[in-house]
């Protein structure tokens, strides 16, 4: 009979060496509950330990039965000055920058807006998404301070776009995730790939064109630094490539028509092209219409003395 070691014979294992630790592995976690998260003190999560006379689950600490009750465990000597166990977990879950809890729906702090709008160049060395961050925190920092004043100096169409609390809440909200998504340095780019995209058509002259997206990021780069040099018809041009894309045609286009007598008719179709991010992904959506909104009052704000160069709302 052979004798296991570690999960191998030990013939084998004779053969190829001593064993050495097992590599840990970093399982999947779920998206629906919570691991490891440990409360009222317990050393282990609840369901680490199982009674078999009792037939109930409980923690491997304290050996407690009771879900809501306390650990029984003194607490451990290796404790800092503030009381808190260094050796092992306080019993409070924590949550880092980026942990799964913080979603990118959780608020983000824009009470303390840079006080001038700088060039590109002058934050992080033009860094695109250090830019972008720097250009909507100024912009929602401009926009609250001219609500306080009443926007002087704009014309009523321009304060119908811009007053009122609703409007400023509803472009924080939107542009919210697209901070987050650049602070945990996920690609913009959430359009129809080449290897992802199903044929709906037998036939190639009847399916649409993949074509390739202009990067999200770089596009909104553009609108940011083209704002700050006053050029907004430039601006504009990004925002339509964010929105539109390179497409030749957006829409499928079916026509029907007469063949021979009595035969009925034939069916001519024109698929539509790739999706880009603006079509596929309805919070991409929103924050670019939010971050044209914060162009269009960085205009208000900021006109260029050129008109050539300024967009007529």
């Amino acid at each position: 009979a052979l004798v296991w070691e570690a999960g191998r014979p030990a013939a084998m294992a004779a053969d190829i060496g001593p064993v050495g630790p097992a590599p840990s592995v970093r399982l999947t976690e779920s998206t629906l509950w919570k691991e490891d998260v440990l409360t009222e003190g317990h050393r282990k999560v609840w369901g680490s330990w199982y009674d078999a006379v009792s037939k109930r689950w409980g923690y491997a600490c304290c050996k407690g039965l009771d879900r809501n009750a306390a650990c029984t465990l003194p607490p451990s000597p290796k404790a800092s000055p503030q009381g808190v166990d260094v050796g092992s977990d306080s019993g409070v879950e924590q949550t880092s920058p980026d942990s799964e809890d913080m979603t990118e729906e959780t608020p983000l702090d824009f009470s303390n807006p840079p006080p001038e709008l700088l060039p590109s160049q002058a934050v992080e060395g033009g860094a695109p998404a250090a830019y972008l961050e720097h250009f909507v925190r100024f912009m929602l920092g401009a926009w609250r301070q001219q609500q306080e004043v009443g926007f002087p100096g704009f014309r009523d169409i321009e304060r119908q776009a811009f007053q009122g609390s609703a409007a400023y809440a509803e472009a924080e909200k939107a542009l919210t995730p697209l901070l987050w998504r650049l602070k945990k340095g996920e690609s913009l780019d959430r359009g129809e790939q080449k290897d992802n995209r199903r044929s709906r058509e037998t036939r190639t002259s009847m399916e649409g064109k993949f074509v390739k997206e202009k990067s999200v990021l770089q596009q909104l780069h553009m609108m940011a630094t083209k704002a700050e040099e006053r050029d907004y018809v430039k601006a504009h041009e990004a925002y339509m490539h964010l929105t539109f894309g390179n497409k030749m045609w957006n829409l499928t286009h079916v026509a029907h028509v007469a063949a021979c007598t009595m035969k009925g008719a034939r069916e001519y179709r024109r698929n539509r092209d790739s999706l880009n991010t603006y079509d596929m992904d309805p919070v991409s959506q929103k924050y670019m219409w939010a971050f044209k909104k914060i162009t269009h009052l960085c205009q208000c704000l900021r006109p260029s003395s050129d008109q050539s160069k300024n967009v007529v709302m």
